[in-house]
């Protein structure tokens, strides 16, 4: 479907989202510039009349196009200009699509978010492999406590044949 491009408002700068009358229940859409095969994951808005008359009532909708408002971060993504109308493809990202959820997350534009990501995914990692390193230690010993049973019953067995 063909898009006009819009600006997104001062206050929407670096929020992560587009606004859009495309209706869907999810909240992350994926958006796909069809012309140049670019793509990303973004937090999706619906483009209701509040946000219209907030936004200046400049958002024009015709029969060969519809309004969505993009930050410039995610129109760079994409290789789109203001006012541009352009043939995109926009689809519901599914609840339990995690990769494209972290690939949400990792791609956000508020470095604070993507710092915030970048830390907790590291953590996951170091506790992974704690975890790893401590069921391993836990295995030996596991396996030396078992030996040494075997070798007790061994030797009460001993004591008791003689």
């Amino acid at each position: 479907m063909k898009y006009k491009i819009y600006p997104t408002l001062h206050s929407e700068i670096k929020k992560g989202t587009v606004w859009t009358y495309y209706k869907t229940d999810s909240n992350l859409i994926k958006i796909k510039n069809k012309e140049n095969k670019k793509s990303i994951i973004v937090a999706y808005r619906f483009l209701d009349k509040y946000f219209e008359k907030l936004y200046g009532g400049d958002l024009e909708s015709s029969l060969d196009s519809e309004a969505i408002v993009v930050d410039s971060y995610y129109r760079n993504k994409l290789k789109l200009e203001n006012k541009e109308i352009v043939n995109l493809e926009i689809k519901p990202v599914c609840k339990y699509d995690f990769i494209s959820k972290l690939k949400y997350l990792s791609s956000h534009p508020d470095e604070v978010v993507k710092i915030t990501f970048w830390f907790t995914f590291l953590s996951f990692i170091f506790s992974l492999f704690s975890y790893i390193i401590s069921f391993e230690k836990l295995i030996k010993i596991i396996i030396h406590i078992f030996n040494c049973l075997i070798e007790l019953i061994a030797i009460i067995f001993k004591i008791t044949n003689h």
